[in-house]
C-alpha cells in the first residue's frame, strides 16, 4: 500500500513539474507568408500547408453556411450591385472600379465575405436564403471574384442541400463556364473544405478540427473604416478562448489565469504582439505580454511571443507551458470544507471570503469543467450542481489571491 501511495505522489509531482515546464517552439510560414501552420499547444504542429493553392473555403459543419476567401493571397470579392441571379449572362461591370469589396471577419470564423450583406432576417444567409420548408439554401446574389493571379470570375454559389454546396463560376463574358460542387460529408470532423477556382479542384486540407488549437497566417484586418490590411499573427480555433495580459514584468512566470478576460474573438492574439522598427528595420516584440489559453480539451496554457522573422522566412518563435495545475512560489494553503463527500447531487463548498474567490473543477485527466468566481464577502457556503458530471474522481481547488486550496470530491 505504501509503495502505491509513494507511486501515486511521483505521478502528481511529475505532471506537477510537467504543467510548469517552459517549451521553446516555432513554425516557419515560408518566404512572403505562403504557408500556414496549424497548430496544438498539447502536441505542437499538426500541419505546415501550402497558403496558396485555394479560393474560397465552405463550412463544413452541419448547419454551416459561412463561405470565406484566401484574401491573404490577394483574392477579392465584389456582391454584384446591379441585380440579382436572373442577370447571370449580362453582368453589367461597368463601374467595377468603384465598388467596394467585401471580406471575411477576422473576429469570426462564423462570417465570410459571402455572408456579408445580410439582411435582419435570419433565413438570410448573405448569398442566399433558407427555407424552413425544404431546410435548402438557394442563392439569391451574384458575386465577381478576383482572383490572386488578376483574373475576374463571376460566381454564384447556387444551393446548399444536403449537405453539398452547387456552385458556378464563369469568365466574366460568361465563357468557360464551370458548375461544380463541394460536399460536406468529405470534410467530416473538419471546420471548412476548400475550392480553388482557378483548377476547379476541392481540397481536403486542414487536420481535424479537435486535433488544432492555434493557426499560425497571414489575414487582412480592418485597420481603418476604408482600410484593409494584410497581417500576419495568429488566430485561434473555433471554442478555443483567449485572454491577453499586457503590463507583466515576468511573463515566463505569470499563471494566474483565473478571473482573466477570456475572449471568443478568434483573432484575441492576432499580430499586434509585433511592431517594426523604422530605426533598425527589424521587428520588436512585446515583452511584458503573454497570453492564457484554455485549449479545446479545458486545458489551460501560457503563451508568450518571442520573436518573428519577417517575410523572408516567416518564422515565429514562442514559448508555452501548461499550466492548469501550476502553483507560484509563495502561495499560500487555503482551507476549505467540503460536504457531503462523496456526493450524488449536490456538494457544498464553504469558505471564507476576504476576497475574490475563484473556485475550478477538474476531472482526472486534468480537464477544467468548471470554473466559477466568486465576490461576496463572509462565509460563503457554495452549492455546486453535480447532475451534469459524471460518477468519479474529482479534483476542487479554491484559490483567493496567492492562497490556494485542493480538496479531492467523490461524486457516486
Amino acid at each position: 500500500m505504501k509503495k502505491f501511495l509513494l507511486s501515486i505522489f511521483f505521478i502528481a509531482s511529475s505532471t506537477l513539474i510537467n504543467a510548469q515546464m517552459v517549451i521553446n517552439d516555432s513554425v516557419i510560414l515560408g518566404a512572403g507568408y505562403m504557408n500556414q501552420s496549424f497548430y496544438s499547444l498539447s502536441d505542437g504542429e499538426q500541419a505546415n500547408i501550402d497558403n496558396t493553392n485555394w479560393d474560397i473555403a465552405l463550412d463544413a459543419s452541419g448547419y454551416g453556411a459561412t463561405i470565406r476567401i484566401n484574401s491573404a493571397i490577394g483574392t477579392e470579392l465584389y456582391k454584384y450591385p446591379n441585380g440579382d441571379t436572373s442577370s447571370w449572362s449580362n453582368l453589367d461591370t461597368s463601374g467595377i472600379n468603384s465598388w467596394a469589396p467585401v471580406y471575411d471577419s477576422d473576429t469570426s470564423w462564423g462570417l465570410g465575405a459571402f455572408n456579408r450583406g445580410m439582411t435582419s432576417s435570419s433565413m438570410d444567409m448573405g448569398w442566399g436564403v433558407y427555407s424552413i420548408i425544404t431546410h435548402h439554401i438557394t442563392g439569391d446574389s451574384l458575386f465577381v471574384i478576383k482572383l490572386s493571379n488578376g483574373v475576374f470570375k463571376k460566381l454564384q454559389i447556387t444551393s446548399l442541400i444536403s449537405g453539398v454546396y452547387n456552385l458556378k463560376h464563369a469568365n466574366l463574358d460568361g465563357s468557360n463556364e464551370i458548375i461544380s460542387s463541394i460536399d460536406k460529408s468529405n470534410y467530416a470532423n473538419k471546420n471548412f473544405g476548400y475550392y480553388n477556382l482557378r483548377t476547379d479542384s476541392a481540397l481536403d486540407r486542414e487536420p481535424t478540427d479537435t486535433l488544432w488549437d492555434l493557426l499560425f497566417t497571414k489575414y487582412i484586418t480592418k485597420l481603418s473604416p476604408s482600410m484593409y490590411y494584410g497581417v500576419t499573427g495568429v488566430m485561434h480555433n473555433a471554442g478555443v478562448k483567449v485572454a491577453e495580459m499586457s503590463g507583466v514584468s515576468d511573463v515566463n512566470s505569470a499563471t494566474n489565469y483565473m478571473g482573466q478576460n477570456y475572449e471568443t474573438a478568434i483573432n484575441t492574439i492576432g499580430y499586434d504582439w509585433k511592431s517594426f522598427n523604422m530605426g533598425t528595420f527589424s521587428y520588436e516584440i512585446s515583452d511584458s505580454l503573454c497570453y492564457f489559453i484554455e485549449d479545446k480539451s479545458g486545458q489551460f496554457w501560457r503563451l508568450v511571443l518571442t520573436g518573428f522573422d519577417g517575410s523572408s522566412t516567416g518564422k515565429i518563435i514562442f514559448n508555452k507551458s501548461n499550466i492548469s495545475n501550476s502553483q507560484s512560489i509563495g502561495e499560500e494553503k487555503l482551507t476549505f470544507g467540503l460536504y457531503p463527500n462523496p456526493a450524488e447531487d449536490v456538494a457544498h463548498i464553504v469558505f471564507n471570503n476576504s476576497d475574490i474567490t475563484y473556485i475550478t473543477i477538474q476531472n482526472l485527466f486534468g480537464q477544467v469543467v468548471m470554473v466559477k468566481q466568486v465576490e461576496k464577502i463572509g462565509l460563503i457556503d457554495y452549492p455546486v450542481n453535480l447532475s451534469q458530471y459524471k460518477k468519479g474522481l474529482y479534483i476542487i481547488k479554491v484559490q483567493q489571491g496567492n492562497k490556494i486550496g485542493t480538496e479531492r470530491l467523490i461524486i457516486k
